[in-house]
């Protein structure tokens, strides 16, 4: 390398050093009483992409704080709904229609981003200004109007389902049932089985409603209805089995696992025995514990479930 070659390499290697000290200080501060412009949000600099800071400098948060408008924002008195409910079927309802799913001529208020964005009938009283055909209205009659609708949009459940869809705060009552009539059908169908001065003693007290012990009694998932063994996806597991070998042999114990590649049992003598099975063989008969409590359910079917209603009345009364 030449002298005149080593001299420009210098040069250049002097000029990279300095270009990444002055990057490596960034920009210097801003004057004195001069705001420093803050960088451009977003990718690309464009506020409208994804990591770009809000407009007007307020960070974090988002329109989804303390959930959505209709369930938040407070409803009007009671006398302001009644007379906005007058005032829309008066005026709005022949295009809206009466229970604000809109038509032909109207759009469809529960989906209304106007409506459910207003708060007290600011966004709706403006659309009512500019409303074609014009509406006579005051601005108290549009409020009291904006008011109602807002008081439809609070009882929307969930998912945008449409008022009463899902109706809450009912309480449903199954004691429907002639207790009489229900002590006569556990005598014919139950008795063999259960007693209500034995497993079934004070029966009605030990479920928190009705619903619960008609639940129980039906599937015959309660403890006093003989439920037990088994979890999630272990069918007949903990119940009585017999395997029946290739040759005519049987084994009988109580079930642990079953698939179509082995049979798990427990022996009387504490003995556990795995099996494997290829096509079926050996056979495994597992002894349904409930299945007399189903035929018994099957039995007292009806079409109105009036016998279903009848045994759970009685047994509600065994306290």
């Amino acid at each position: 390398m030449t002298a005149h070659t080593r001299t420009i390499a210098a040069v250049v290697l002097a000029g990279a050093a300095m270009t990444g000290v002055v990057l490596a200080q960034g920009a210097g501060p801003a004057p004195q009483g001069q705001v420093p412009t803050p960088p451009a949000g977003g990718r690309g600099g464009d506020p409208g992409q994804r990591g770009a800071a809000p407009p007007g400098g307020r960070q974090g948060g988002g329109g989804r704080r303390g959930g959505f408008t209709q369930f938040t924002r407070e409803l009007a008195p009671q006398d302001v709904l009644v007379r906005g409910k007058g005032l829309y079927e008066a005026n709005c309802a022949s295009c809206h229609a009466v229970d604000l799913r809109g038509g032909a001529n109207g759009a469809n208020l529960l989906r209304s981003g106007t409506a459910l964005s207003d708060q007290h009938g600011e966004l709706v009283g403006a659309a009512v200004a500019k409303h074609n055909p014009p509406l006579t209205l005051a601005s108290t009659d549009t409020v009291a109007i904006a008011e109602y609708i807002h008081s439809i949009h609070a009882t929307m459940s969930g998912q945008g389902s449409p008022p009463g869809r899902n109706p809450t705060g009912i309480e449903l009552n199954l004691l429907v049932g002639d207790a009489q009539a229900g002590e006569r059908l556990f005598t014919a169908f139950c008795s063999n089985c259960h007693s209500v001065t034995g497993d079934l003693k004070g029966v009605g007290s030990k479920f928190p409603d009705a619903r619960a012990l008609q639940n129980a009694w039906i599937s015959g998932s309660g403890s006093a209805f003989g439920a037990g063994g088994g979890g999630r996806g272990a069918v007949g597991v903990g119940n009585p089995v017999t395997v029946t070998m290739a040759d005519g042999s049987k084994l009988e114990g109580t079930l642990v696992r079953k698939d179509d590649f082995l049979v798990i049992l427990m022996l009387p003598d504490g003995t556990r025995k795995v099996i494997a099975r290829t096509n079926g063989v050996p056979k495994v008969d597992v002894t349904d514990p409930k299945a007399p409590h189903k035929r018994m359910v099957l039995e007292l079917d009806d079409p109105q479930n009036r016998r279903m209603h009848d045994v759970t009345a009685y047994l509600w009364t065994i306290k």
